[in-house]
């Protein structure tokens, strides 16, 4: 299977330039039981994935790198089934950030933002708060690239929304360890060595 993974492991959303960090700072990563059907402890388990959430908020580059550390990705949608499953682990009240950005360099002419891989849902498909979806009506602007997803205690679909904010806030977040993308990583990660 061919996969394409953005850069985004290799950049910092910490500055509008989403600069380059070195070779030596990138890690292996491990591998952990998909086969068995179990997670590690504390992971919820959704198909061939295993799912974090990062109760402790953070900026969308901070998320990225826990992430990372733990073997792991942002969140990616790859179904709605997916979508739905993970989302009711979000936690109940605010914003979390999820693998979805758009680059201002890169973009300006498409509408919809990148997910951390290929493969994933159309992103104007999620539930944005403006709808039909488009990036200025959804908070995206120069300061504004990284999207994250508002869940309310209520629990109710008309008031949980996907929405641009700047990559600096601090939010909550969901890790996805997925096999393949594992996989892809470490390939990745040799040749680069």
């Amino acid at each position: 299977m061919t996969m394409k993974l953005f850069n985004w492991s290799y950049k910092d959303f910490g500055n509008g330039a989403f600069s380059d960090t070195s070779l030596t700072q990138r890690q292996h990563f491990a591998d952990f039981p998909t086969e068995t059907g179990t997670c590690p402890d504390g992971w919820v388990r959704f198909s061939d994935s295993c799912y974090w959430v990062e109760q402790h908020k953070q900026s969308f580059a901070e998320a990225e790198k826990r992430c990372y550390e733990k073997n792991a990705t942002l969140f990616v949608v790859n179904s709605q089934d997916e979508w739905d499953a993970v989302r009711e682990h979000f936690p109940q009240i605010g914003f979390t950030w999820i693998g979805l950005v758009r680059f201002t360099h890169r973009e300006r002419s498409e509408d919809v933002p990148t997910w951390q891989t290929e493969g994933a849902v159309n992103p104007a498909k999620l539930n944005w708060l403006i709808r039909p979806y488009k990036p200025v009506s959804n908070g995206w602007s120069i300061l504004a690239n990284c999207a994250a997803h508002y869940s309310t205690a209520l629990n109710w679909e008309a008031s949980a929304y996907t929405y641009y904010q700047p990559c600096s806030f601090k939010h909550f977040s969901i890790c996805e360890r997925n096999s393949t993308i594992l996989d892809f990583l470490n390939r990745k990660f040799d040749f680069q060595s």
